[in-house]
């Protein structure tokens, strides 16, 4: 166990994922997470933007839920880390994080349904001007 490792369980994400986003070998994510490697500060204020960016992104979704008090909300899940990264996530893993965050601290009932397969997730979609599955 390494701190470094530890920052990839945090932020939802892959040894293989990491490396892409981290944009390093997916041998130094391995070697990072092992101990074998140090940990370059610039990799570990990386990790930090992103799970700083889930923990702002849960908070906004929740502030909104607050405002409304619907009794159930739905929440469109990317289907693949191409979706996932059309709204700025680097991986669904990344994405599932920050929603699990929603779930966990929402006073309602959280329904996850694909992106754009209802009427109000297409409705968001289209809003945000992202291409549906």
């Amino acid at each position: 166990m390494t701190p470094f490792a530890l920052l990839l369980q945090l932020a939802g994400l892959s040894q293989r994922e990491a490396a892409t986003f981290l944009n390093v070998s997916p041998s130094s994510v391995d070697k990072m997470a092992r101990g074998i490697r140090s940990t370059p500060s610039g990799v570990v204020d990386e990790l930090r933007s992103l799970i700083a960016a889930q923990a702002r992104t849960a908070g906004e979704f929740l502030d909104m839920i607050e405002e409304q008090s619907p009794d159930e909300i739905e929440l469109g899940y990317p289907a693949d880390d191409y979706e996932a990264q059309s709204l700025g996530w680097p991986s669904v893993g990344a994405w599932a994080t920050m929603a699990a965050r929603v779930i966990a601290e929402a006073d309602c009932t959280v329904v996850l349904v694909p992106r754009g397969s209802t009427a109000v997730t297409a409705a968001a979609a289209d809003i945000h001007d992202i291409e549906r599955p």
